[in-house]
């Protein structure tokens, strides 16, 4: 029994080492084995007076992992688009062809619709033209009675007027003379008269009141705007000092010093590491202005010992013109970028300058 378990214990444990294993070759392989990538671009001899076509430029572009077993690019202008190949098979972008099949079906039933809805549209039958002109010739009929009806109507409404307007003449009362109360209306008037003019001066003078208190805080505010700006300006300006001494202070203390020459380092190593090993380029370039040509290639004569033979500028003095052929080519390791990166970033004197500095800011 206690041979069975342990037996099964043991392949266990070796099926759980090989896995690791298995996990700590694929870690290394990523971290060690470089992504090497290649790029190359040709621009044809062309004249910018006739015009530049984009289209005439050929660029591509690819990268490999591990004896090209992950390989992937793009070419331009024969395909735009970015893709990725494991083993040699294409992994992205993935080929939708259910969408495709379902495109082209959908095109052929969109085809079909319409060729049966011309046919339908082009036949008219004998028997519905019947059947629309008798429709017509029973409309018209029916329009000449109603018309009939309605006039008839129309007079036997007239007559009922007049009559109800004769009737209401016999009956108006007439008018009583009353010589009461005549007396008393204009007193009553005038003294809602002068109830409405005391109302309006009262309503004249308040707003002579608010008016002229308007006036006097605008002046107020007037006034008090540019003693208002000054301090504002004052505060801004000593808070502007106040932080540039911070600064000031920070940059020439040596806990800077020591992080920005460790960062130094860490990014020239970085960049010596991605930008390309091998280069080199063959240009054809003119800009139309001697002078301008001869500036040009004065830049290039105080390049040349970084370039060396690999970067060629062949001037024109006298056209506008350009052309390129160039070819690039370099390597990019992961564990660089990861070490790089994880030293700056858990190193103590760079985590108090980072902190130092959104003090600042923050304040």
């Amino acid at each position: 029994m206690l041979a069975g378990v342990l037996g099964v214990l043991k392949v266990i444990g070796i099926v759980l080492l090989v896995i690791l294993a298995v996990l700590l070759v694929l870690i290394l392989l990523v971290l060690f084995v470089p992504v090497r990538y290649k790029a190359d671009l040709y621009i044809p001899e062309t004249e910018f007076d006739k015009g530049f076509d984009v289209g005439k430029i050929n660029f591509s572009a690819r990268f490999t992992w591990l004896l090209h077993i992950v390989s992937g690019g793009i070419d331009f202008p024969e395909d735009k688009q970015f893709f990725v190949k494991v083993f040699g098979i294409k992994v992205f972008p993935k080929k939708d062809k259910k969408k495709e099949e379902k495109a082209d079906n959908n095109s052929e039933t969109m085809e079909s619709d319409k060729t049966d809805e011309s046919t339908d549209d082009g036949v008219i039958e004998m028997s519905d033209m019947q059947e629309l002109e008798s429709s017509n010739d029973d409309t018209d009929v029916t329009g000449d009675g109603t018309d009939n009806d309605a006039a008839v109507s129309a007079e036997d409404a007239d007559n009922t007027q007049q009559e109800e307007t004769e009737s209401q003449d016999n009956d108006e009362p007439e008018p009583a003379d009353s010589d009461t109360g005549t007396d008393s209306q204009p007193d009553e008037n005038s003294n809602e008269y002068s109830d409405e003019f005391s109302d309006e001066d009262e309503g004249k003078d308040r707003a002579l009141i608010e008016i002229i208190q308007d006036i006097f805080d605008k002046i107020e505010n007037i006034l008090k705007t540019p003693q208002n700006v000054l301090e504002k300006i004052q505060y801004t300006i000593s808070r502007v000092c106040g932080k540039i001494k911070m600064i000031k202070t920070t940059l020439e203390s040596d806990i800077f010093k020591r992080a920005y020459k460790l960062v130094k380092g860490k990014l020239v190593r970085l960049l010596k590491m991605i930008l390309p090993d091998k280069y080199k380029a063959e240009i054809l370039l003119g800009l139309g202005d001697p002078a301008t040509t001869a500036e040009l290639m004065g830049a290039y004569g105080v390049l040349y010992p970084i370039t060396l033979d690999r970067v060629v500028l062949e001037p024109d003095f006298e056209r506008k013109v350009v052309k390129v052929r160039a070819h690039v080519k370099g390597h990019i390791t992961l564990f660089v970028v990861l070490y790089c990166v994880l030293v700056c970033y858990f190193n103590k004197d760079v985590k108090k300058v980072i902190r130092r500095f959104k003090k600042i800011f923050n304040t």
